[in-house]
């Protein structure tokens, strides 16, 4: 069994990070792009991890990396170009291989985005889940304080789906740990789907299944269920990389 690997966790866990939505990060309608903000939420848990000693830099010493699992937001309002938000992000512990990790997006001192995550520590080399028992910090006292109630559901498909794109992954879509990046997942959907207003989303769940590299080929399909809409992302093997459901 690998050693135990130990880190020193700060005090105070909890981060809280402001932004100012710029045009670029805007969709048609001026609000908030649904891949920006996933954006924002991956710098902001890198941020938080990285001062709690759990960060990028930390799993590259460990020849390891951080890869989000599943998302799931409730909107109660979704900003638009030019407000200011605050995304206040904690670690909330663990369960199994997987690290959970809450947010809370909030306007004029008022909660109108919730989302609650879950992450996997993969190795570098051989792709695979390592188990959070060997880093102390998994057993560190995290906060109770939860951003909603529930767990993160698995996306059921629909009966019938539908092809809708498809087109290979390209440098532009690679993040730095050599694989397509989460919020780039989020953004093919809603390009192969452009009739998506998020002024009217009240929430969205996605699960990440697997790993898209430069050169792949994929293909997105969609699907209506009696909460909204179902997008099933396959590589040109047929196997499954992602699934998303936009609750309308």
């Amino acid at each position: 069994m690998p050693p135990q690997i130990h880190i020193t966790m700060k005090v105070q866990k909890i981060g809280i990070y402001p932004f100012k939505i710029k045009s670029y990060e805007s969709d048609k309608t001026a609000a908030l792009s649904i891949s920006s903000l996933f954006l924002f939420l991956q710098e902001c848990a890198w941020e938080n991890a990285m001062e709690n000693g759990f960060g990028y830099e930390f799993m590259e010493q460990e020849n390891s990396f951080w890869v989000l699992s599943r998302v799931k937001l409730l909107v109660e309002y979704w900003p638009k170009w030019k407000d200011e938000i605050q995304i206040k992000t904690w670690p909330r512990g663990t369960e199994g291989l997987y690290a959970i990790r809450d947010f809370e997006v909030t306007s004029d001192n008022m909660v109108i985005v919730r989302v609650s995550s879950s992450w996997l520590i993969l190795d570098k080399a051989s792709r695979r889940p390592r188990k959070l028992s060997y880093f102390d910090f998994a057993q560190g006292n995290f906060p109770k304080e939860k951003a909603m109630d529930g767990e993160i559901e698995k996306v059921a498909l629909p009966k019938e789906i539908h092809l809708v794109h498809q087109r290979q992954v390209y440098s532009s879509d690679i993040d730095v740990n050599g694989h397509v990046n989460n919020a780039t997942y989020v953004r093919w959907i809603s390009d192969a789907f452009n009739h998506i207003n998020m002024l009217t989303v009240k929430g969205y769940v996605i699960n990440f299944l697997s790993e898209l590299m430069l050169g792949n080929s994929f293909e997105v399909y969609y699907g209506t269920s009696v909460d909204g809409i179902v997008f099933l992302i396959k590589n040109d093997s047929g196997k499954e990389i992602c699934r998303a459901q936009i609750i309308t």
